[in-house]
């Protein structure tokens, strides 16, 4: 390009190190930029974006404190604060290939390695403007969301500039695929293949073709090829781990997508379906790990946003479940630290219930039932319109973590109705309410054994097999007055004591003294309550001061 050409346009330089800003600076002025502009970091940059509609912006990878190169990149795509005809250069001093593969997914228009000459930036920039200008109607059209002519503009290009064609073309194969026309897309990437059969790009997008089409014998194969290209190998491990899943191979669809991961470790929403994966195959601890690192990788970009804490919180909940009661302990409260954490940093009003929520889990741990029932109480059934897939989940976690299957059934109901997008994190989130369905369904078949055993043994007066039947149905839920009632009545009727009988019968009446009962219930505790006192003086609880006026 001329020197006249970049005259006019602007240009914004992004660097922390000061003499390498002043030294890039100086190789813009010898292209013929006059409209120069400076940052010394990703906030600096983000600002002048907001006045000044970019043509050209050259950013270091490593901006110091704060967010990185890449987390600029994507701060300035999703705020749409990159000009459809803009320029975005990632600049480095290092090779990495986690850099690298992070530059590959989020397509900026070149990525340049430090040290560089002025005739290498000069050839990178006239490259990229002269690929922009020859794609200029198509650009625009995805700026404005016209998918449709985006596709015309494609082919317009591929007839009429033949040596731009490769790139519109690689444009239209991935337009066709968002736009969910697969059969042509299948047909449009084999029309392409004929032509040039090694393109690793068209043989990707025809694998995701047949997946969509659920042809996956033949996909399997093209992905699993086509992870030996450094241009689609991260895309592909995701397609293929996404295709395990299809097969119901969690742990091969867990390993293949963690390849990915560490080749591109910036991606949260990757991150996040793995995280769900390793939840999937039972390894609560590492889903813990993931979204430990989901915290630390989003500080700073935009994802960086209270659900990940919430998340992270979560996860510990479910592996506290997996230690003995020690280590349980530890575990809830590093959980209860990022929950504190949490409500300081983010506004604690707008995820009120989500913490409630996530506190009751931490009492159930514990044991502390009766109270984690009285703080989930708190919060209505339906507490938000628009409650999200993982608040929805945790929801129905705790619930069932309290015995309570129909409240715990009525956040399963309303995850089928959120659940429509389709993407491999949603996937993931699919198969997770499937088990937490499945431990519903195992749950009400066990209780209702249980609980004819627990009948038939109270009607041939077997009250100790009755009061023991009961006690493993309190076990399952320990917040159902119902079970408590019934526990007390057997007892009653001639249950044996002992150390075992008397935990369960403290526990019924502990559990009764501080429910809101319906009238039967009600009189019937009081009932029986009085009637132990009389037989079983040693089993009533210590009062405390809530429960002395129903003691």
């Amino acid at each position: 390009m001329d020197a006249s050409f970049y005259r006019c346009k602007q240009i914004l330089i992004i660097d922390d190190c000061a003499p390498v800003r002043t030294s890039i600076k100086a190789m813009a002025q010898q292209i013929g930029f006059e409209s120069i502009h400076l940052a010394r970091d990703a906030n600096e940059a983000i600002a002048k974006c907001l006045e000044i509609p970019f043509d050209f912006i050259l950013s270091d990878f490593n901006l110091g404190d704060g967010k990185d190169g890449y987390q600029l990149f994507e701060s300035l795509k999703t705020q749409q604060l990159l000009a459809p005809m803009g320029c975005f250069i990632m600049i480095s001093a290092e090779n990495q290939r986690q850099i690298v593969h992070g530059m590959i997914e989020l397509q900026p228009d070149d990525y340049l390695l430090k040290p560089f000459t002025f005739q290498q930036l000069e050839h990178r920039i006239s490259r990229a403007i002269k690929n922009r200008i020859a794609l200029r109607k198509i650009y625009l059209n995805l700026f404005d969301n016209d998918y449709k002519n985006a596709i015309t503009e494609c082919e317009n290009v591929v007839t009429n500039k033949p040596e731009f064609a490769a790139a519109a073309l690689r444009i239209k194969g991935e337009l066709l695929l968002t736009q969910k026309q697969y059969a042509a897309a299948e047909t449009f990437y084999q029309q392409v293949l004929q032509r040039q059969k090694t393109l690793a790009w068209a043989r990707l997008g025809h694998a995701v073709a047949c997946f969509y089409q659920e042809r996956w014998d033949d996909t399997e194969l093209q992905l699993a090829d086509l992870t030996q290209f450094d241009e689609t190998k991260v895309e592909a491990l995701d397609w293929l781990s996404r295709l395990y899943v299809k097969y119901r191979r969690f742990q091969i669809a867990h390993d293949t997508l963690t390849e990915a991961a560490l080749l591109s470790p910036k991606n949260i929403v990757r991150l996040k379906t793995l995280a769900n994966l390793a939840s999937i195959i039972g390894d609560k601890q590492a889903s813990s790990r993931i979204n430990s690192k989901i915290v630390a990788t989003a500080r700073h970009s935009i994802n960086d946003i209270a659900e990940n804490y919430l998340n992270q919180a979560r996860s510990l909940v479910d592996a506290a479940y997996c230690g003995n009661v020690l280590e349980r302990a530890v575990t809830i409260n590093n959980a209860a630290k990022i929950v504190d954490h949490l409500a300081k940093r983010f506004d604690a009003d707008k995820i009120k219930a989500e913490i409630t929520i996530l506190r009751s889990r931490f009492l159930a741990a514990k044991a502390e039932l009766i109270d984690a029932k009285q703080l989930i109480s708190e919060i209505p059934l339906s507490y938000q319109q628009n409650i999200t897939i993982d608040s929805c989940m945790d929801a129905a976690k705790a619930y069932f973590e309290l015995g309570d299957l129909y409240a715990s059934q009525i956040y399963i109901d309303k995850l089928q109705h959120i659940l429509d997008r389709d993407d491999f994190l949603t996937e993931t989130q699919r198969i997770m309410l499937e088990m937490e369905q499945s431990r519903h369904e195992d749950l009400k078949a066990k209780l209702k054994v249980i609980n004819a055993e627990a009948a038939e043994a109270y009607q041939r007066e077997d009250f100790n097999t009755a009061f023991d039947r009961f006690a493993e149905t309190f076990d399952y839920m320990p917040t159902n007055p119902a079970i408590a009632i019934n526990l007390m009545q057997t007892m009653i009727k001639g249950a044996r004591v002992t150390d075992f009988s008397q935990r369960y019968v403290r526990a019924a009446v502990k559990l009764l003294a501080r429910s809101e009962l319906d009238d039967d219930i009600k009189l019937r505790f009081k009932r029986y309550l009085s009637q132990i006192k009389e037989m079983h003086p040693e089993m009533i609880p210590r009062r405390r001061p809530k429960e002395r006026e129903v003691l």
